[in-house]
C-alpha cells in the first residue's frame, strides 16, 4: 500500500521510496523499529516538501511541518522558561500537541537555513532533538517534563548539505534528490501537473487538451531549472489564458446555447499563450 501511494504521488525519487519501504519492512518484522532521521538534500522545486505528505499518508501518520528558515532563537526549539513574560513552549512540543499523538511525521523544513545569534545556537538545540540516544528524554524548558521523541519520524529538507553543521549532519541519513531530466519533467507534467492546473483553473479535459510535443516544447524553450516549479507556472499561464478565451466566447450567448469548443494546444500554438520562447533549443 505504501509503495502504491508513493508511486501514485511522485515520479522518480527511487532512493527515497526505497528507504521508506525498508523502514516499514523493519518495523513490521520487529514490531517497533527505530525511526530514522532522513534528510532530503536537493535544489528547490524537486518535491522534497511534498513527498513528506505522501510518506505520512503511506505510513498512516499525522503530519506536522516545522519551517526552520531564519530561526535564530534557541527558545524556538527548546521553549522559554516560565519566568519570562510571554513564555511559550518550543516548536517541537507545539508540534506534538498539534498532532495529538506521540508518533507523528515531523518535517523540519529548510534545516540548512537555521542561524545562531547571542540568544543561543539553534543547531545545537536541534542536536538533542535529532539524536536517537538522547531524544527519548527531550526536555522542553516550558513544559519541564521529559518528552519522548524516539517514536517521532523526523524528516528534514535542505538545499545545500554544506551549510548544515557537521554534528547535525552526522545524525541524519542523507538522501540526495537530484535535478530532474527533461524526460522526467515531461512525465511529471503529463501525469501530475497538468491535471492539477486544469482543476485549479476550473477547466475540464473536454475544454482544453495539450499535446505531448507542446509539453516538451515548454520544457525545452520556456523553462530550464532543476525542479518543476517554473514548469507548473507555465502550465498555469496556459490554463488561465484558455479560461479567458472560453469565457469570451460564451459572452452574450444564452445559457442553453453555450457549448464550449475544445481548445487543442500544440507546439505551434504555444507562442500565442506564452509569448516568444525564452531559450534556444540545444
Amino acid at each position: 500500500r505504501a509503495e502504491k501511494i508513493l508511486e501514485r504521488d511522485h515520479y522518480g525519487l527511487e532512493k527515497v521510496k526505497e528507504r521508506i519501504v525498508e523502514y516499514l519492512a523493519v518495523r513490521s518484522l520487529t514490531g517497533k523499529g527505530e525511526a530514522p532521521i532522513l534528510c532530503l538534500v536537493g535544489p528547490p522545486g524537486t518535491g522534497k516538501t511534498s513527498i513528506a505528505k505522501s510518506i505520512a499518508e503511506a505510513l498512516n501518520k499525522k503530519y506536522v511541518r516545522i519551517c526552520l528558515g531564519g530561526v535564530r532563537d534557541e527558545a524556538e526549539i527548546r521553549g522559554h522558561r516560565k519566568t519570562y513574560i510571554g513564555a511559550m513552549p518550543g516548536r517541537i512540543a507545539n508540534g506534538l500537541k498539534q498532532a495529538g499523538v506521540c508518533n507523528p511525521l515531523m518535517l523540519l523544513d529548510e534545516i540548512d537555513k537555521v542561524s545562531s545569534d547571542y540568544k543561543g545556537d539553534t543547531s545545537s538545540a536541534l542536536l538533542e532533538v535529532l539524536d536517537p540516544e538522547q531524544n527519548c528524554h527531550f526536555r522542553d524548558h516550558y513544559v519541564e517534563l521529559p518528552l519522548d521523541l524516539s517514536k517521532v519520524l523526523f524528516l528534514a529538507t535542505a538545499n545545500d548539505a554544506g551549510k548544515i553543521p557537521r554534528p547535525l549532519l552526522d545524525r541524519m541519513d542523507i538522501i540526495e534528490v537530484t535535478s530532474y531530466t527533461a524526460n522526467e519533467k515531461f512525465h511529471i507534467a503529463k501525469e501530475h501537473l497538468w491535471e492539477k492546473q486544469l482543476k485549479k483553473n476550473g477547466l475540464k479535459d473536454t475544454q482544453l487538451t495539450i499535446s505531448d510535443n507542446a509539453i516538451k516544447a515548454i520544457i525545452a524553450t520556456y523553462t530550464r531549472e532543476a525542479g518543476v516549479r517554473n514548469l507548473e507556472r507555465k502550465l498555469g499561464t496556459v490554463c488561465r489564458k484558455a479560461a479567458l478565451e472560453i469565457l469570451k466566447e460564451r459572452a452574450g450567448k444564452p445559457k442553453k446555447e453555450v457549448q464550449d469548443k475544445c481548445i487543442k494546444l500544440n507546439s505551434q500554438r504555444l507562442e500565442k499563450y506564452l509569448g516568444k520562447p525564452k531559450l534556444l533549443l540545444l
